[in-house]
């Protein structure tokens, strides 16, 4: 959104170059630190900043907190402080993958860790994505068997890469080969997510260093709807490898499995050495682990935990 600083207010000490601060009230998204602006009659154009929240769409800054004052171009300076507020609405879940049942979709290993910085490779992704389908979903497009020559019919995520295959959701490096083995790129893992929606990018949501890549409108498309991120320097590095806590992470905004505060969760919960309170994934890592019910209450609690799904019917 392209905003235009206008001061509306009198300038009784005939000073034009008086500061005025603008906060932003973000109420549950991303901290956005609040600017100071000259107080000018000359027009100065900037951008207003789009703030994250984890299951939520930005939809517009409002002066107001009832959220019925939108801004739309000139933001009114009047005063030496101005608050904009903003509004959200909660995102749809499409519609081939479930949210209504929080089972776990992560396991952690032998070792009793998650590894959130370990990788995470094209046949465990989609693994994952194949369980969190719905059941008539899945079993309406059930495949086990596919064209590729390294995803033979013993291979453990046969059935989960045959039929993620048959579904258009993922795609082999070429028709006879998946490399299933390989770490899936961000832009990869981007792209699976996008497939899911059936919108299409409007190239409101780019970043630095996406232009002319092969995924570059399914970045967008899935940046537009909360469900990735880039980084504080305006990149999304769609050639590096995900981790396993960035994975989790978007598929919780994809799903809107959104708990926001530790108390959110409940004692007894698996736990691990390497994912502890405090880390910036420790809440997805919680979710995507953890079998649960739980209530909206304006984000998720959890009520209480239940018994992991058995997958070994779709595995070899």
């Amino acid at each position: 959104m392209t905003a235009n600083w206008k001061y509306t207010g009198s300038d009784s000490d005939n000073d034009k170059d008086d500061d005025y601060t603008l906060k932003y009230v973000t109420n549950g998204g991303k901290v956005i630190s609040s600017e100071t602006k000259s107080r000018s009659w000359v027009k100065d154009y900037e951008d207003l900043p789009t703030p994250i929240r984890s299951g939520y769409r930005f939809e517009g800054w409002y002066y107001d907190t009832r959220l019925t004052d939108k801004v739309t171009d000139d933001v009114k300076v009047n005063k030496t402080v101005v608050t904009l507020y903003a509004r959200w609405s909660s995102s749809e879940t499409p519609g081939m993958l479930n949210d209504e049942d929080h089972f776990a979709y992560v396991q952690g290993y032998s070792d009793g860790n998650v590894h959130p910085y370990g990788l995470i490779s094209r046949a465990e992704t989609t693994t994952i994505f194949f369980r969190l389908l719905t059941d008539e979903v899945r079993d309406d497009n059930l495949l086990t068997s596919n064209t590729y020559t390294d995803v033979t019919n013993d291979y453990w995520a046969n059935t989960a890469i045959s039929t993620m295959t048959g579904l258009g959701i993922v795609q082999g490096r070429s028709a006879t080969t998946f490399d299933p083995k390989a770490p899936i790129t961000r832009a990869q893992f981007a792209a699976i997510c996008a497939r899911f929606d059936t919108g299409v990018s409007s190239g409101s949501r780019t970043f630095s260093d996406i232009s002319g890549h092969w995924a570059e409108k399914y970045i967008e498309r899935a940046a537009e709807l909360g469900w990735i991120q880039g980084f504080a320097d305006g990149t999304f590095r769609p050639d590096t490898y995900i981790t396993r806590a960035q994975a989790m992470t978007m598929i919780n905004r994809v799903l809107n499995r959104t708990p926001e505060d530790e108390e959110d969760l409940l004692e007894g919960m698996k736990v691990w050495p390497d994912c502890n309170p405090g880390d910036w994934f420790y809440l997805a890592v919680q979710e995507a682990t953890n079998s649960h019910d739980y209530k909206d209450r304006g984000g998720e609690v959890w009520t209480k935990l239940t018994r992991d799904p058995d997958w070994t019917r779709y595995e070899r």
